[in-house]
């Protein structure tokens, strides 16, 4: 299995060249945009993919992954005439959050997108609780796309590997799993560095973003989503 990618950018908060992590998978038929920070919707439009999104995945609300979701869904609503889109938020302390900053933002939200909790997601995505892990305030999610083929698991920002690689089996169960994760290479508590992920090298297909590969040490032991998934 490899799965359908594309990063529309894999760079830091900061790193306006390489764009705001975010990424677009095609899974089970659909396609989802995993986070919208302030490079993605300018990126998106460029490469006329504004009508092709089915849904959003969020991980949290810092601005380089939600910093143009208001132009996105504006641009659906007012321009391509699309009903509200689906954006899924897996915790409720996010949903709510999320809601209130649209809503100042744009009033009525419901025009514009359908803001899905866990209990709504289809069945094939699971959300992964990941919040206080990014920053001590921040509620955030981590993503799991599950297939007939296989799995994809998306931590979005997170200063410790995501935590469902650690419980014993959980790798063993969920094979053959593809694992998409932030890193950063000199240790900061929100982000997860990079040979902390080396107990899973080898028993996942690890694949690093969030990062300059500029700056990437000799010694690291797996690959950077900018070499082989970043949308050209």
């Amino acid at each position: 299995m490899t799965p359908e990618i594309a990063f529309i950018g894999a760079g830091g908060a900061h790193d306006i060249a390489l764009g705001n992590s975010a990424a677009l998978l095609r899974w089970e038929g659909q396609t989802f945009l995993l986070d919208c920070g302030f490079t993605v919707y300018p990126r998106l439009v460029e490469k006329g993919l504004v009508e092709k999104i089915d849904a959003i995945c969020i991980t949290h609300l810092h601005d380089d992954h939600i910093g143009s979701l208001s132009a996105l869904l504006y641009h659906r609503h007012f321009l391509s005439k699309l009903p509200p889109l689906p954006v899924l938020v897996g915790v409720p302390e996010l949903h709510a959050k999320l809601y209130t900053y649209l809503h100042f933002l744009m009033g009525p939200v419901e025009q514009f997108a359908q803001l899905v909790g866990p209990e709504g997601f289809p069945a094939f995505i699971a959300a992964i609780p990941t919040s206080g892990l990014h920053m001590p305030h921040m509620p955030s999610a981590a993503y799991l796309f599950k297939g007939a083929n296989g799995y994809l698991l998306y931590s979005g920002d997170i200063g410790v590997p995501v935590p469902v690689l650690q419980r014993p089996g959980w790798v063993e169960a969920h094979q053959p799993i593809w694992v998409f994760h932030d890193v950063a290479f000199r240790r900061v508590p929100t982000h997860c560095y990079y040979e902390d992920l080396y107990p899973w090298v080898g028993k996942v297909e690890l694949w690093g973003y969030h990062c300059n590969p500029a700056e990437a040490p000799e010694n690291l032991r797996f690959p950077l989503a900018h070499e082989r998934f970043k949308i050209s």
